[in-house]
């Protein structure tokens, strides 16, 4: 079987309370919590990324699935991305867990963010009373808070890290699906819609957003050029970054005559097993749907 990629890019929950971390010191973490048998390394240039592969729990495997976490935010953790991993080995998915990098960007605490309270409980966006509150809320924090400089160099990071990814991924038939979160989901939809990294065969983003107003507002135009199909998740817990693109990422996606996009809030408390559940079936609903 030819090897399809298809990147599932699900940026979740906004920020964790845990403190920021690097891929360092997750890969310590790591050290101490399992055994040498449960988790890799991958080498990114002189950098060592610790990754946690699970395999699948079916008889017919479809495909591997990458999931990134968010930026300085541990992957590996109990209320994380990497909890989604049993959900979607359950129904054929090999898993790769892997942090994100925080090279030239920190992201900002937990208790710097606003949380959103405006979002639209219904499957539809956010509503546009609830856009223009939380075009109020960041309108004090309009100014850029990434530099340039520091931008590319986090991008050029993320990439060097998909691609030795990929390599792994290689090993095994079937699709190809990328997981990740907040600002990480930002980026690869940027990434995938500049074409910097070859396409995938789709992609879901989970809260994608960036803590500066000026990269934050383009998101709905990458994610209305992405060439892949396109799985767009928003949640009630959303921080006004994310929340603020929401309803226009659906309708430049609309105008742009997107094929295979759709839509959909994930309902519920913010991270936890419950949640993880609910977002592998909307993922394999959605899959599912394509034939896949």
């Amino acid at each position: 079987m030819r090897v399809k990629k298809l990147i599932l890019v699900m940026f979740m929950v906004s920020f964790s309370v845990h403190a920021i971390q690097s891929p360092e010191q997750a890969l310590l973490d790591i050290q101490h919590s399992q055994f040498e048998d449960q988790y890799e390394i991958l080498l990114v240039g002189d950098k060592q990324i610790p990754i946690v592969i699970q395999e699948s729990n079916t008889a017919l495997t479809r495909g591997v699935a990458v999931l990134v976490g968010e930026s300085g935010k541990n992957p590996f953790s109990e209320h994380s991305i990497g909890s989604l991993s049993n959900s979607l080995n359950n129904v054929g998915w090999v898993t790769m867990v892997m942090p994100a990098p925080i090279s030239g960007f920190w992201p900002e605490a937990e208790n710097n963010a606003v949380p959103n309270q405006q979002a639209d409980p219904s499957t539809q966006p956010p509503d546009a009373t609830a856009n223009q509150t939380n075009q109020n809320i960041l309108s004090h924090s309009a100014l850029s808070q990434i530099e340039e400089v520091d931008f590319e160099q986090h991008e050029q990071q993320i990439i060097q890290q998909m691609q030795a990814i990929t390599e792994k991924t290689n090993q095994y038939s079937g699709f190809f699906l990328v997981i990740s979160q907040g600002t990480s989901a930002a980026w690869l939809t940027k990434i995938y819609a500049e074409n910097k990294l070859n396409s995938p065969d789709g992609m879901v983003s989970v809260s994608p957003q960036w803590p500066d107003r000026n990269y934050n507002q383009q998101i709905p135009k990458w994610v209305s050029q992405t060439q892949m199909p396109y799985l767009d998740i928003y949640t009630s817990w959303d921080t006004p970054w994310a929340a603020t693109t929401a309803a226009q990422r659906k309708i430049q996606s609309i105008k742009s005559l997107k094929l295979m996009y759709r839509q959909r809030e994930l309902l519920g408390q913010s991270m936890d097993s419950q949640q993880s559940a609910r977002l592998g079936k909307e993922i394999y609903g959605w899959l599912t749907h394509m034939g896949w």
